[in-house]
């Protein structure tokens, strides 16, 4: 298992083999904004196929906005915003939110959910195997060089997942290259290595990258923000 420390977050990246996986599109979700959403459905539960855009909770309460990169650090209050303040920037990435938003449970519309890492894990092993050995999860991600670095290996968007490199903000000295990385939330917490009645700060995460072809799985800090995909309730 190879590891990538990055500031607040940890990567880990395993290495195996794939094989062939199907799909087929769903029906479109709309969000309280009225945001439309494609959807996939898959052997494992329905995806949407574009990253969240809404700006309040799906009982209609605000998300706080942040403008600004330093603004997110110390923030405990459910927040989105957007790695490049520019409309089609936006429109074509997503929004980035806190894990603070995504605990609150509302953040996906009604009847969809922020999904776990188990579920994250069936659907990235879904797309790279039968026998869920999970590599080449990077088929889910949109092909050719538009919004992708080269090589964006194993890109085949054959559940038109399209999944692209949306920015992310965890308070690395380092500035993530344009078009190279993924990173979603997850709704589970990272509770490994905990001192007795310790809270959990940091939440789980998984990405794909443009050189690598196996999915990227690790964790994060509550108050980064990063890209959300939503699944619906079974």
């Amino acid at each position: 298992m190879k590891k990538l420390i990055i500031s607040a977050c940890l990567i880990l990246i395993p290495v195996f083999s794939y094989s062939q996986a199907k799909d087929n599109a769903g029906t479109p979700v709309k969000d309280i904004d009225g945001n439309v959403y494609k959807t996939i459905i898959t052997d494992h539960g329905i995806w949407m196929a574009e990253n969240l855009k809404v700006m309040k909770l799906n009982d209609g309460k605000p998300l706080t906005l942040i403008n600004d990169k330093d603004s997110w650090r110390g923030t405990k209050l459910p927040a989105y915003g957007h790695y490049q303040p520019d409309v089609k920037y936006a429109q074509t990435y997503g929004a980035i939110y806190n894990w603070h938003a995504v605990s609150t449970g509302k953040l996906c519309p009604k009847g969809w959910h922020v999904p776990t890492t188990d579920e994250w894990n069936e659907l990235m092993d879904y797309a790279g195997t039968k026998e869920k050995s999970g590599n080449n999860a990077s088929r889910l991600k949109e092909t050719g060089f538009t919004h992708w670095k080269a090589p964006n290996e194993g890109a085949m968007n054959d559940l038109h997942f399209m999944a692209l490199p949306a920015g992310s903000i965890t308070f690395s000295p380092f500035e993530e290259e344009a078009g190279t990385k993924t990173t979603w939330w997850t709704a589970t917490e990272d509770k490994n290595n905990l001192a007795p009645g310790q809270k959990p700060g940091n939440a789980e995460i998984i990405g794909l990258g443009n050189d690598f072809p196996s999915k990227m799985s690790g964790t994060c800090q509550k108050e980064s923000a990063l890209p959300v995909r939503c699944k619906m309730d079974k």
